[in-house]
């Protein structure tokens, strides 16, 4: 029997659907009309007490999760507030940095002194601390705060900037003085000072200066009050800056906490809601609620120790700075807590909305719903009829059409299908070039529009994804070939001697790394070594590293009788200087033994001291090295040679900072601490390989599942001696 296609399948579909309708219409249209009413009316009820309760439901959703967004956008915005703080703070430091390590591109600068000068808005002032009073200023120091005060060209431009908060940028030094320039809102006239900032005040006794120092990197203090802010709490950002020796003080700036309040003061959460900042020891900085009982209740104390169990639990939860929505019992009166964390400061911010708001909000909801559902039904009992009869009616009219029309309009129905078949088939077999041309105005059209579009992706993604294939390729075996070329340039046939033994490896932190080692003969009783660390990680730092592994050996063959270690060095710098205009550098250890002697000479620019192993003490100590600047970014430096005499069995071990810095996944660098402990108590007598074995399995059991963050370079030179 031959089946019927679409169209005749579409046409019989919509005669027997038609007559069936009629008929049944025509014959149960009565029956159905009551039976319809009455379920309708069963159903309608049942519809709006799932609906009205659903509605309640869902507006409690809506409420608790708008609460939620509002606290974590709030508290978004403080944590964007105190980056931008941590941002200034660095340009502040970075710019000391520049002004301490280069004083000779600054002429003295002269600054007001709030002990006999008058000190307006943003004006940078100077003090100096009780020990610097008391000893006086000398030359040097006299010129160090004049080159310092240069800083008032960027402090006093960026406090305007925070014109409309109770601030301060500051300076503070490892001598003692002190530059600032402060900010007091809406405030006319001289500044007020506390007698004590002219005589007592010392920066180096400060937290925000301490914790700077320990931190070795920008860091916020806890809330503290200053002399003269009066009712104002601050939080500080400071950071240490440096000069060619070192940390030479601590920049900061200070934010007040009523400036951070005006940020959520502004929250609605219903008439007896309030939002409020809690610290990192659980306690309440500021809270908007005007209730006095409230603030009694809440303010001075961990909210971690609270009677009540749902707030401590809630409390204990912001802590950690975890976010979230909870119900807590406050004063016999239920509310929703929302609360989110401020990351960079290690604050949370919560709103509280009583409960009952909420539930008599969600319970109109449920009521206005109900109501709806009523109305509807009464409606639809007196438009029923109506419409039963009217369908009737027209349901006739449609009978006498459809059969005149359905075949013309299933043909014309089924013809665009075809031709949608047609296409498809063709695109299938690898034609992306194929476009389908309907004009329906319906899904059939869309569709083909979608085809039509899936096309031209394809086609662009097989040509986009030839071209990534071909560049990931290239681009592999040029990492292969870096990586094969860089492990070449390294010796790996270490000498077999009596007199001497030495080993070394290099595990880069990329395919390729910045870390290299050199070894080789100036003449038949004098070997030279050498360990290097460049800076950064991946190609550049490789080919940085072959420039200065290949300046270094140069100049060592040919300089190192005639003019000396340091000399070979200070030579080796300048002409890495000359064409680095990437500003990188290397730090560098070179040593020349003497094979006959035993005597040892050694240069240290920049880089980690070395070990050396005592074989008559069996003990482990620091190799002492003099502070030499790092070879690349600046020429006309001297170095600075030192020479030690090895005896029989004595060892040298050199690494890079990979070593002594590796992290483990809690962000625990190494130290060398660990490092010259752990050689203490191992075999330094065992062969070079198991030593240095020995070493890195006691860096990785430290790492852990953590990936290698830098390069890790080790070199062992033992002096056996005749």
């Amino acid at each position: 029997m031959k089946k019927w296609n679409i169209q005749k399948r579409l046409l019989a579909l919509v005669l027997m659907a038609g007559i069936l309708s009629f008929l049944t219409l025509s014959s149960f249209s009565f029956y159905g009309m009551n039976t319809v009413h009455r379920e309708m009316e069963e159903v309608g009820g049942e519809v709006g007490k799932a609906g009205a309760s659903f509605t309640r439901n869902l507006i409690m959703y809506q409420m608790k999760k708008t609460l939620g967004e509002v606290s974590k956008s709030r508290a978004d915005f403080i944590e964007q507030e105190v980056e931008l703080v941590r941002q200034d703070v660095k340009i502040l430091a970075n710019i000391m940095t520049q002004i301490a390590t280069h004083p000779e591109n600054y002429k003295p600068v002269e600054l007001l002194n709030p002990q006999f000068d008058p000190i307006h808005n943003t004006e940078t002032y100077l003090t100096y601390g009780p020990d610097v009073k008391r000893n006086g200023l000398t030359p040097e120091l006299e010129y160090e705060i004049g080159i310092a005060g240069n800083i008032s060209t960027v402090m006093t431009p960026m406090a305007k900037t925070f014109s409309d908060y109770k601030s301060a940028f500051y300076v503070g030094s490892k001598h003692g003085w002190f530059i600032c320039s402060s900010v007091f809102p809406n405030h006319q006239g001289p500044l007020p000072f506390d007698e004590s900032e002219f005589f007592d005040y010392d920066p180096r006794e400060r937290p925000w200066y301490k914790a700077a120092i320990a931190a070795n990197a920008p860091v916020f203090s806890d809330i503290y009050h200053h002399f003269n802010i009066g009712e104002y709490q601050l939080v500080s950002c400071s950071a240490p800056y440096y000069d060619k020796n070192g940390v030479a003080g601590v920049v900061g700036l200070d934010v007040s906490t009523r400036d951070l309040y005006k940020i959520i003061s502004d929250i609605t959460a219903g008439e007896s809601g309030f939002s409020f900042v809690l610290d990192e020891e659980g306690e309440i900085i500021f809270c908007t609620t005007q209730n006095k009982e409230l603030v009694e209740l809440l303010s001075g104390k961990d909210l971690r120790q609270s009677p009540g169990q749902s707030l401590a639990y809630a409390a204990g939860k912001m802590v950690k700075r975890q976010s979230g929505i909870l119900a807590v019992t406050i004063n016999n009166e239920e509310y929703y807590l929302a609360y989110a964390p401020v990351k960079n400061i290690g604050w949370s911010f919560a709103t509280l909305t009583l409960k009952k708001n909420i539930d008599a909000a969600a319970d109109n909801s449920k009521k206005y719903f109900f109501d709806q559902i009523e109305l509807f039904l009464r409606q639809l009992q007196n438009e029923f009829f109506i419409m039963t009869l009217a369908a009737i009616f027209l349901l006739a009219w449609w009978l006498h059409v459809m059969f005149s029309t359905s075949n013309n309009f299933s043909r014309r129905l089924i013809a665009p299908l075809h031709k949608l078949s047609d296409g498809v088939r063709e695109i299938s077999s690898g034609n992306f070039d194929k476009k389908l041309n309907l004009k329906t105005g319906d899904e059939i059209e869309h569709l083909a529009t979608c085809f039509n579009a899936m096309t031209d992706e394809l086609k662009t993604y097989m040509a986009n994804l030839t071209n990534v294939t071909a560049e990931r390729e290239r681009i592999a075996t040029e990492l292969n070939v870096a990586t094969e070329i860089q492990n070449g340039l390294l010796p790996k046939d270490f000498p077999n001697r009596k007199d001497f033994e030495l080993l070394a490896t290099t595990t880069p932190a990329k395919a390729v790394g910045g870390d290299f080692y050199d070894f080789y003969f100036l003449d038949e009783t004098h070997i030279a070594i050498t360990v290097a660390d460049v800076s950064g990680k991946g190609i550049p730092a490789a080919l940085f590293m072959v420039i200065s592994k290949t300046i270094l050996n140069n100049f060592a063959v040919s300089k190192h009788n005639s003019e000396g270690l340091a000399e070979v060095v200070a030579a080796a710098n300048d002409k890495l200087c000359a064409s680095n205009e990437a500003m990188m550098f290397v730090t560098v250890f070179i040593g020349v033994l003497d094979l006959e002697t035993g005597e040892f000479t050694y240069v240290n620019a920049g880089h980690n001291p070395p070990v050396i192993y005592h074989a008559a003490d069996n003990h482990c100590d620091f190799l002492d090295v003099k502070k030499n600047f790092v070879m690349g970014p600046m020429d006309d430096i001297p170095f600075v040679e030192q020479k030690i005499s090895l005896k029989a069995g004595d060892l040298i071990f050199i690494y890079t900072d990979g070593v002594t810095e590796a992290l483990n996944e809690a962000d625990e660098e190494y130290l060398p601490d660990r490092l010259i402990a752990f050689m203490n108590k191992t075999d330094c007598r065992a062969d070079l390989q198991t030593l240095l074995k020995n070493i890195r399995g006691d860096v990785a059991a430290h790492v852990g599942e953590a990936a290698q963050s830098d390069d890790i370079t080790m070199f062992a030179l033992r002096f056996k001696g005749k």
